[in-house]
């Protein structure tokens, strides 16, 4: 055979258990909620449950915690905080002038420890997340609205554990929830969440917070005396206030003015273990019936004041029950002598019930049934009751209460049951759909039943509300924006999408999918959703993940893993750390790719010179371009070796190593292959524990941040198959250079787009070292310089968890830390590090809340909708966005495209993206004849549409694109000699 080689280098069932009447609720159907995958290495998914939950908080402890000491540093803590909060007021400008645009979801909460229906209000709500702060509602839960004092007091804290209301009509609420943490083996894990820092009042109709008690003016808050760091309950007896703290349960009055005391010297314990040694065990619960009855709930053991003192000798220990290390209380608002006590340990303990103040007890629902477990998952195991664990009673009827954990139950008396007795039933259950109405999100964590009718309910999905006695229920999240995300990324449709603590990966399209709101999202992953990315090749591909390495690629439908088998063994026999670690890279002109595609012909055939000649690329499908530059004649028995330049490399840690395939974005690809690429266990010493990576601009090298440094693998784009690119391979072309300079956890890599020798590292932990590092010789000795700052003008010593590059200017760095988005325009230019200027971007809308993820568009606008465009991913209020460096390319210059656009005025395209038909709007500025010219983003002409002569004035004219690729296009409207142009994307 004739070969021609051309390689292109352009382009009902009833149980009786001890009294208690057990029934199956005809709303039980099938659960799809699958928040905490299950993995094989562990010997039963309660194991795996546990394991999750001690996954995120280890994760997020790791992120934080000094890496010397395991913990966090609470006086670093409370001194960035009154940084942070002098530097704004003294700041005069920022170094980038960023405004951003709160993107929600609108449609999806967030975890939420604390619920409040005003007692002389009902339209006006109050809902506390663990991240995000205040919300209130003034019409009944239908919208929401931050409350912006919380960005502007003294000691910012959005961490909302708990909300009360004093009968005088005061707000107050607490913040930092102790049952963030988790301990393993007797070992704390800290608490990973949020740090609370006391005590506040939110005065209604002023949006004024008001510090009561905080660790700025109370006693320091640090790692062995942190009874500010955590208020678990809050509770009005009249005017007087009760919280429920680290160290046991405190209470002090109003003085009248607003503020408290700023010592705890105002501030009485009343509980005493035994006469003269005060209860300073961690207080759970509190609850205060409306005869002034105070119960007070610790691990294993509660109290109860039946008169209602707060003085020394008032409390007393309730006897006669035992287990269980979460105990929650509550009073039947109807009859203060009826109180009810719950008890877990994962799973549940007891529920018990009395009926003369807490003088004696009744078992009504044992523990050990784990499929009437209102803690466990649907396949009756996971209990996490230490985790979500809540209480309420019915205010018309003593004998009605809810029972919140993974699942709703409720119980209800029946009368004259002897022993005391009732249906045990579940009262909502885990189907997500718009038409369930007995759906509430699992794990449940307060509810609040103001009225007989009215139940509301927040859980780590918002906040849903029923509105006849529990029979139904609907979320009530619009506007309640404090989803938790991990990261976020973005297509070049403007489409993006992230992953959420246990709301899934969530995808914004612009309504494209039926959401109902301007800034919904639709789920197209659940889980603890984790890293994401895109693909702009071929169809279009998202690449969602959650805890454990679930990876999920889509493309426009459902989808689906594209694991091989020994990835697959490696994932399910538990070789994942919780963070699912993932990056994409791609290029549509890769001319330094060694793939080629070989095209044949079924007849023969003649390339004419200087005319385009059509092959598909092997990785996505696409169409690639050949342009030869002298005319030949082919026919059957020739072949011609075409460069592939469309090219992507897919990388995934896990904890026996770092993956990658070329076949991600490869749909039709049968059995995706994946190459070790690093060793976690050999010399190339990734360790066990990745926590990002970014590719080279060029994808020839992965930069790979871990617990213990950053390590560069290059070689990617030196070999196509498992012999060069499979670290275990003799033939392997791959090396593995260790970084130097940083200290800590890297958490955050940059690349600049424009130079592959420089490098923004991030570093987390609330240390006294650095936490952000610049290299100008990534590609070479890889050494890193910490550019903290000095002075007035450095950055606080926080966490720092992302950073980005500028697609125009390295200089100008945008950072995600523990306290917002801060930025610099001296990055690279500084001479020394210390000179390096950082200034707080965080604006009054988006407030102080944490950073995860920080990413920017750096394609061009001649490829995407959404060139320059920045995305930030928040843990605990959503998505935020910013257009304010986005730049002015020109896109009136495609190949031998030029523009004189005298003539015409006001082109446009909509929609845009296209998907079948588009329309084109203009205004012509005279009569002229006129046509449209629509050019790929090589300059070849694909389509023309001849309009005639067009009056002066408005015209609009459809145009169809269904035969056209997917991708991004220039319309041309031309007349004689001039023309004016906009480009637009197809997608399907």
């Amino acid at each position: 055979m004739n070969i021609k080689t051309i390689i292109v280098g352009s382009l009902a069932v009833g149980l009786a258990i001890g009294g208690t009447l057990l029934k199956v609720s005809s709303r039980e159907v099938k659960s799809v909620y699958t928040p905490r995958t299950y993995s094989a290495a562990y010997e039963n998914e309660e194991e795996s449950e546990r394991a999750e939950h001690a996954g995120y908080a280890a994760y997020l402890n790791m992120l934080k915690a000094d890496p010397a000491t395991g913990k966090i540093d609470y006086n670093l803590v409370a001194q960035v905080r009154n940084e942070v909060l002098a530097r704004r007021k003294q700041q005069a400008k920022t170094a980038l002038g960023l405004n951003w645009a709160q993107m929600g979801p609108d449609n999806v909460g967030g975890r939420t420890r604390a619920v409040l229906v005003d007692k002389y209000n009902s339209n006006i709500v109050y809902a506390g997340s663990i991240g995000g702060g205040l919300f209130v509602s003034t019409d009944g839960s239908q919208h929401w609205t931050p409350v912006a004092g919380m960005q502007n007091t003294l000691g910012e804290n959005l961490a909302v554990s708990c909300i009360a209301q004093t009968d005088n009509g005061r707000i107050f609420f607490g913040t930092g929830s102790g049952f963030e943490s988790y301990t393993s083996g007797g070992t704390s894990l800290g608490t990973p969440g949020f740090v609370g820092n006391g005590v506040y009042e939110y005065v209604p109709g002023t949006g004024q917070v008001l510090p009561v008690l905080t660790n700025a003016t109370a006693l320091p808050n640090n790692s062995t005396s942190s009874q500010l760091s955590e208020i678990n309950s809050i509770a009005a007896k009249g005017n007087t206030l009760l919280l429920g703290t680290k160290d046991g349960m405190v209470w002090a009055d109003p003085d009248g003015s607003g503020f408290y005391p700023t010592t705890f010297s105002g501030w009485t314990n009343p509980i005493e273990i035994i006469s003269g040694v005060p209860e300073n065990g961690t207080c759970q619960d509190i609850d205060v019936g409306t005869d002034g009855t105070v119960l007070a709930c610790f691990a294993g053991k509660a109290y109860v004041s039946p008169n209602g003192g707060l003085n020394l000798g008032d409390f007393t220990k309730i006897s006669g029950i035992s287990g269980g290390s979460r105990w929650s209380g509550a009073i039947a608002p109807s009859n203060p002598n009826v109180m009810y006590l719950l008890r877990s340990s994962g799973s549940l303990s007891g529920l018990n019930i009395s009926l003369d103040k807490g003088a004696n007890w009744s078992l009504i629902v044992p523990g050990g049934s784990p499929c009437i477990d209102p803690f466990n998952q649907d396949d009756c195991t996971g209990g996490q009751g230490g985790y979500d664990d809540a209480i309420a009673v019915d205010p018309s009827y003593w004998g009605h209460i809810l029972v919140g954990g993974v699942q709703l139950y409720e119980w209800t008396y029946s009368s004259g049951s002897n022993p005391i007795g009732g249906s045990w039933l579940k009262a909502a259950n885990l189907f997500e759909s718009p038409f369930n109405p007995y759906y509430v999100h699992a794990d449940k964590h307060t509810i609040f039943w103001p009225d007989a009718n009215t139940i509301y309910i927040g859980s780590d999905g918002g906040v849903s509300r029923s509105v006849d006695g529990g029979a139904s229920f609907q979320e009530r999240n619009l506007g309640y924006n404090v989803t938790t995300f991990f990261d976020v990324d973005m297509a070049a449709n403007g489409w993006f999408a992230g992953g959420a603590q246990d709301n899934g990966c969530q995808l914004f399209s612009f309504q494209a999918f039926g959401e109902v709101t301007p800034l919904g999202t639709t789920e197209i992953q659940g889980g603890d959703g984790f890293t994401v990315a895109f693909s702009n090749q071929g169809p279009g591909v998202v690449y969602t993940t959650s805890q454990y390495g679930s990876l999920i690629r889509s493309a426009g439908g459902a989808g689906g893993t594209f694991y091989d088998a020994e990835l697959s063994d490696i994932i399910t026999g538990g070789g994942q750390a919780f963070n699912t670690c993932i990056e994409n890279w791609e290029s549509n002109y890769d001319f330094t790719s060694i793939d080629s595609v070989q095209v044949t012909f079924t007849g023969p055939d003649t390339l004419v010179a200087g005319q385009p000649f059509y092959y598909s690329s092997l990785s996505n499908g696409s169409q690639l371009i050949y342009t030869p530059s002298v005319t030949m004649t082919v026919d059957t028995t020739d072949t011609l070796i075409l460069q592939d330049y469309i090219q992507n490399r897919f990388a995934l840690a896990t904890n026996v190593g770092v993956y990658l395939t070329r076949d991600a974005a490869r749909l039709n690809a049968i059995s995706p292959e994946w190459y070790r690429i690093a060793n976690n266990q050999t010399g190339d010493g990734l360790g066990s524990n990745v926590v990002c990576m970014e590719f080279s601009p060029d994808g020839n090298s992965l930069f790979v941040g871990t617990t213990s440094g950053i390590k560069r693998i290059s070689g990617l784009s030196m070999a196509n198959d498992s012999l060069g690119l499979d670290r275990r391979s003799p033939t392997n072309v791959i090396t593995i250079s260790t970084g130097s300079g940083t200290a800590g956890v890297v958490t955050g890599i940059a690349a600049d787009p424009n130079d592959p020798n420089n490098l923004i590292v991030t570093t987390g932990g609330y240390t006294s070292g650095n936490h952000v590092y610049r290299c100008t010789n990534a590609l070479g000795a890889l050494s890193f310089t910490a550019i903290q700052g000095s002075g007035g003008t450095a950055l606080p010593k926080m966490p720092v968890y992302d950073a980005e590059i500028d697609y125009n200017d390295k200089n100008k760095v945008i950072i995600g830390t523990e306290w917002g988005v801060w930025t610099t325009d001296n990055a690279f230019s500084a001479i020394a590090g210390s000179l390096v200027q950082w200034t707080d971007e965080s604006s009054n809308d988006m407030a102080h809340v944490p950073v995860f993820a920080v990413e920017q568009q750096h394609l061009r606008s001649t490829d995407c909708v959404n060139s320059g465009m920045l995305y930030l991913a928040t843990h605990g209020r959503g998505f935020y966005t910013s257009a304010d460096l986005v730049t002015s390319v020109n896109d009136n210059e495609v190949g031998d495209i030029t523009t004189n656009n005298s003539f015409v005025s006001n082109l446009t395209v909509y929609p845009n993206p296209i998907s079948n038909t588009g329309v084109v709007a203009f205004d012509l500025n005279k009569q002229t004849t006129t046509k449209l010219n629509v050019y790929n983003l090589s300059g070849s002409l694909v389509k023309t549409i001849d309009l005639g002569t067009k009056a002066k004035g408005n015209h609009k004219v459809k145009f169809d694109v269904t035969l056209l690729s997917i991708g991004s296009y220039i319309i041309s409207l031309e007349s004689g000699s001039e023309r004016s142009v906009a480009k637009f994307i197809v997608t399907r």
